[in-house]
């Protein structure tokens, strides 16, 4: 069959199988057609996890031939990428003409020393209409409070940091999210555009500031520090001068830390008594009360709520989530008690409050989470018994103590274990091995790994975490060789133990894990680090992330040749620390031309980080 009678179906099916990068490197441009079937990857822009030269690609193609179809984009900062963001702003510039027709931007993994460079398109995109940031370092919480309160009132727009007054032309931006920006303390705002709105906030004052502030405002999502008293300035406003209302608000949701002593319940109340129009309740209240205290509060008692539910004729449904201690003072995620309360019209219960304590929920969490399994406990346990472990965990941790005899625990694998069901596996994202072992190829734990490779379709990720054995790198590659036909979907690798990283390991590494995009590993004090360096972007060809954690020299070694490389150490340190690009392009094959590869890196402490 020629190719132009292939449906659309089967093209986009093959899509669904490659990257957006790959997609637009493939497809784009070649004819009317394709550009109509993959029209939703030139208009719906992720630039997560590309590499330098697939990020730089996929600029240039925004450049040159599709950024006016473009509706939305995300960018991050996280591997394998280093500060994507700014290198965006400086490859699409200007914006306004090369995008103009954006209406979603998502910023993940986002400095706030790189608000200059996204401020100022809230203004000059004039169909931006949802933009989405999420923090990871903030340098300046009292600039960042500022700049963040200034941009959400509409009288503002920036010119390098600088709050100029002047009324915007036309403001239609109607989401917006915030976080990881820390508790932020609110100034008055006046907003008519924005439905939607994320935010960390500091107390209740501050909620009504938002309450009062925006006129649009539909769905609101806050996490606030503390649920506190309003001071006396809002209370007069609230009780004496006006009902402060926030009419258009159908939807909220908040969590807070919150005195039950301090805050009664009729107060609770009174904040609600702001939303009348409130369809959508849920919050968590969080709150350093014990069990008892809160024993005799109007929180855990039935009829306030019920009274509560019945008062606001428009909610169609309320969930609130307490948690206080057990018995401690000390509170803590791992050690409280739940009451939840929901109500809902369509319920026979109209209000129901349940409590559920912390046995019930940490195992909960735990198997949602992370699973930790000793070697020894794990023998002995049946299929059944593993599988309600396994089934919703994401992460599947398996250690060992210096106690275990291999030759008798793992010299055969229980027929009880053996799990028939192939959906037990289908959570498992990754693999690690922490303690020591003294041997890995042993039938019981390979078997194990080679069961649970076999069945798991998004595992992507091995890690080791072993100690106190010699040339533990030996036995790792002992223990994946029995796996080799089953590592090919492995992406990310952690290797943190005793032995060599040379030439042998490195190159039967990548000839059994093939698929490596990711390569952490801690080398030794006595290794080069320029040529483990080399070894790993020579024999790991798919590789756009490198971490090495670089061991220091122990003290208690002082022979003379010892000293000669403590001295290079330090002078290979101070070299990197300086600029790392350069210290790799001048001692490793980096900067050769011939292998004509982008690279950024950065050097932090003992941690050497490198994304081609």
């Amino acid at each position: 069959m020629p190719f132009e009678q292939l449906p659309d179906e089967l093209l986009l099916i093959i899509c669904s199988y490659l990257s957006s990068f790959h997609i637009i490197k493939a497809f784009n441009d070649l004819n009317y057609r394709l550009n109509c079937t993959i029209n939703q990857y030139r208009q719906n822009i992720d630039l997560r996890g590309l590499n330098l030269r697939q990020f730089y690609f996929f600029c240039k193609m925004i450049r040159s031939s599709f950024g006016n179809k473009v509706n939305s984009i995300i960018l991050s900062n996280a591997a394998p990428s280093v500060r994507q963001l700014t290198l965006f702003r400086k490859q699409i510039e200007p914006f306004i003409q090369l995008l103009p027709n954006l209406q979603r931007l998502t910023l993940m993994d986002y400095y706030d020393d790189e608000l200059d460079l996204f401020l100022p398109l809230i203004s000059i995109l004039k169909n931006l209409k949802e933009l989405k940031i999420t923090f990871v370092k903030n340098k300046n919480e009292t600039t960042l409070c500022s700049l963040i309160t200034q941009m959400l009132t509409d009288n503002f727009i920036y010119f390098d940091h600088i709050p100029k007054r002047r009324k915007r032309d036309v403001s239609i931006l109607e989401k917006l999210i915030f976080t990881g920006t820390g508790y932020l303390k609110l100034t008055p705002i006046y907003n008519e555009t924005i439905t939607h709105l994320t935010l960390e906030i500091e107390n209740t004052d501050d909620l009504f500031e938002i309450f009062t502030g925006f006129d649009r405002l539909q769905y609101l999502n806050v996490n606030m520090k503390e649920l506190t008293v309003l001071t006396s300035n809002l209370y007069d406003i609230l009780y004496k001068e006006r009902k402060i209302q926030c009419l258009s608000l159908l939807d909220f949701r908040f969590q807070a830390k919150w005195q039950p002593e301090v805050l009664s319940f009729n107060q609770f109340l009174s904040i609600l008594n702001s939303l009348p129009n409130l369809q959508h309740l849920s919050c968590t209240l969080k709150s350093e009360v014990t069990q008892d205290k809160l024993a005799n509060s109007d929180y855990i008692k039935k009829e306030r709520w019920r009274n509560l539910f019945a008062e606001f004729h428009y909610l169609i449904d309320l969930t609130c989530l307490i948690k206080c201690s057990l018995k401690s003072s000390n509170y803590s995620e791992i050690d409280f008690v739940r009451i939840t309360a929901n109500a809902s019209h369509a319920s026979d219960l109209p209000v129901d409050i349940q409590l559920c304590y912390n046995n019930d929920i940490s195992s909960n969490i735990k198997s949602d989470l992370t699973l930790e399994l000793d070697i020894q406990d794990l023998h002995r346990m049946t299929g059944s018994q593993l599988a309600s472990k396994l089934l919703r965990s994401h992460e599947l941790t398996l250690y060992s103590d210096f106690f275990v005899d291999d030759d008798k625990v793992l010299s055969t694998f229980p027929k009880s274990l053996t799990l028939p069901d192939h959906l037990i596996f289908s959570q498992i994202r990754s693999l690690d091995l922490l303690g020591e072992f003294p041997s890995m190829n042993n039938i019981f734990l390979v078997t194990f790994v080679e069961q649970l490779i076999c069945r798991s379709p998004n595992l992507q990720s091995i890690g080791f975490f072993l100690y106190w054995v010699e040339n533990m790198t030996d036995l790792v590659l002992n223990f994946l060789r029995p796996l080799k036909n089953y590592l090919k979907q492995i992406k990310k690798c952690y290797l943190y133990t005793e032995g060599d990283i040379d030439e042998k390991f490195v190159s039967e590494l990548a000839h059994l894990i093939p698929s490596l995009t990711l390569l952490s590993v801690k080398i030794d004090w006595y290794c080069n680090t320029a040529e483990v360096v080399n070894l790993c972007l020579m024999h790991m060809k798919h590789l756009i992330h490198l971490e090495m954690v670089l061991e220091d020299i122990p003290d208690y070694l002082d022979e003379d040749y010892i000293d000669r490389i403590k001295m290079e150490k330090e002078i290979e340190g101070v070299a990197m620390a300086r600029d790392t690009r350069e210290w790799l392009k001048r001692n490793t094959i980096l900067g050769k031309r011939s292998s004509n590869r982008i690279f950024r890196a950065e050097k932090n402490g003992n941690d050497l980080k490198i994304w081609l």
